[in-house]
């Protein structure tokens, strides 16, 4: 799988996993904790939706309560294509991953 490696935020210090944002026809890598900027990211690199979901499964166990529960929080769209589809899957990995700390 290629996902992203953590990083150190320069400007909170955490370190963890991007997210991502549109920021006009590109693409930010902004901290998941302060959302400030980090860099911007060639579409490329974003995990594909299918690398996230395996990983999403092994993380939950395949708990479909806790998905369904992390998809609500996160405002899940099913049905996206492309590079859309892929940042919305790497946004439920990061709001599961978030659940999975605060248990």
């Amino acid at each position: 799988m290629i996902l992203l490696k953590p990083y150190d935020c320069p400007h909170c210090g955490v370190t963890d996993e991007a997210k991502f944002v549109f920021s006009g026809p590109h693409i930010k890598q902004v901290c998941n904790q302060c959302d400030a900027y980090v860099k911007f990211i060639s579409k490329s690199r974003i995990p594909d939706a299918t690398e996230t979901k395996l990983r999403i499964w092994a993380i939950t166990s395949q708990d479909q309560r806790l998905i369904d529960s992390a998809k609500v929080d996160c405002g899940f769209i099913d049905n996206l294509k492309g590079v859309e589809r892929n940042m919305m899957y790497w946004r439920l990995y990061l709001a599961i991953k978030e659940k999975e700390v605060a248990v």
